[in-house]
């Protein structure tokens, strides 16, 4: 059995953009496009999607009903939303988890709707281990609690031109603080110093010190997830694909209403703030019961309580569920006991390495384990290849003395889909 993983593009033009397609095919999804007109849930497919797509008309309210029909269907509430837009929607209409306004690029879309589904396998992921932690464990993890909202802080790089100023104030009508930063030396000074919520680049001259200032953040761990968008006339402008493949995440139309661009900007430091909520979430999820003692992974109790809840929950929602096991070994002539403080090292090195839905657990002294829900081997295979390769390359030394650890590393990979059994060995 192979899973396949699609997005439902629901749509009111008569042609679908085969770019946009393309673009999906690309990155792994299949695309199941459905006109609204011959829209019938009775239709759809037997598998939920990863998420939905809706191209429609704000002012055609019947998608609303459409999307709940796809919901009520599968029984999944939870299925990411995205709504491409040409105008923003009334108040009350809420069935979008994020919106992107015209024009918006095939890459965007992409990189978005991927961003919805992330965060919601993070939300799934989260509902789990608190169930295994309260049912098998008794333990009532208490999650941190949601801050007093506030103020925005955004960070604009740039030339202080009459429209990168218009955009400012706008912002700052919404209480939003800006901070502005009219060269690259004293943006990083900012990066380093201040936490933003998003970072606003002005490209309506020379676009080279925005790609430094990209390539840079997608470089460092603490700025690599902050959003990124640039202001841009588009009619001189032609760069995106090469832009969004940098890791940029919008573009503002230069001529655009003012309230149209610090609406975008808003959503994308909205879409930033709840992904570094649910990161201090994973990171209470867990007490001396069910963590090793000496990498702060999950134990081998943990992992195998969950490891049966994940299998039920991807099973039930025909998602796929694989297993990767790290063997850690001396090298020929060394005993097992060289590798002391390379566990510990080794651990902390796995935790950052992976996402935070993957559960990671010492089962063993020298063996790793780790569950990657929604995700099949053929998938893994560059991920276990690409963690081979940092661990083989790791600098290790011995706490007491200095001295290097040397050992050998085998990742294998698992599903655990009982009607696909592939594996893959790094």
């Amino acid at each position: 059995m192979t899973h396949q993983k699609y997005v439902l593009y629901l749509h009111e033009d008569d042609n679908v953009d085969s770019t946009l397609e393309q673009a999906f095919l690309t990155r792994g999804f299949q695309v199941h496009s459905c006109h609204l007109n011959d829209f019938n849930a009775q239709n759809l497919a037997k598998v939920a999607p990863v998420g939905i797509l809706a191209n429609i008309n704000p002012d055609n309210l019947r998608f609303v009903d459409d999307i709940q029909a796809v919901f009520d269907h599968y029984q999944r509430p939870d299925i990411p939303v995205l709504g491409l837009l040409s105008s923003t929607l009334p108040v009350e209409v809420n069935i979008f988890d994020s919106v992107l306004l015209a024009p918006a690029y095939p890459e965007q879309i992409i990189l978005r709707l991927q961003g919805l589904i992330r965060l919601r396998s993070m939300e799934q992921e989260i509902n789990l281990r608190l169930t295994t932690l309260r049912e098998d464990f008794g333990i009532q993890p208490d999650l941190p609690k949601a801050k007093d909202p506030t103020r925005f802080n955004i960070l604009f790089i740039g030339k202080a031109t009459p429209e990168f100023m218009v955009i400012i104030n706008a912002l700052q009508k919404r209480n939003v603080n800006v901070v502005a930063a009219f060269t690259s030396f004293t943006a990083f000074e900012y990066l380093y110093e201040q936490t933003f919520d998003a970072v606003v680049m002005n490209g309506l001259g020379t676009i080279e010190p925005a790609k430094t200032i990209i390539e840079t953040m997608r470089k460092n761990a603490k700025l690599y997830h902050v959003p990124t968008l640039m202001i841009v006339d588009p009619k001189s402008f032609s760069e995106h694909d090469a832009m969004f493949l940098k890791g940029l995440n919008d573009f503002l139309d230069a001529g655009s209403n003012p309230e149209e661009i610090s609406s975008r900007i808003i959503e994308q430091a909205n879409f930033y703030r709840l992904h570094d909520r649910l990161k201090l979430d994973f990171g209470a999820l867990g007490n001396d019961e069910c963590l090793d003692a000496g990498t702060s992974l999950y134990n081998r109790a943990f992992f195998n309580a969950h490891l049966a809840r994940l299998n039920q929950f991807c099973s039930q929602n025909q998602q796929p569920l694989s297993l990767s096991l790290i063997r850690i070994k001396p090298k020929k002539g060394k005993s097992p006991a060289h590798l002391g403080d390379a566990y510990e090292q080794i651990g902390a090195m796995l935790k950052n390495l992976l996402r935070m839905q993957d559960t990671v657990a010492r089962l063993e002294p020298n063996v790793f384990a780790v569950a990657f829900p929604g995700q099949d081997t053929e998938e893994l295979k560059p991920v276990a290849d690409r963690l081979a390769s940092v661990l083989r390359c790791a600098s290790l030394t011995s706490y007491q003395d200095g001295h290097p650890i040397h050992f050998d590393i085998e990742i294998t990979l698992n599903s655990l889909n009982q009607a696909e059994r592939k594996s893959h060995v790094a």
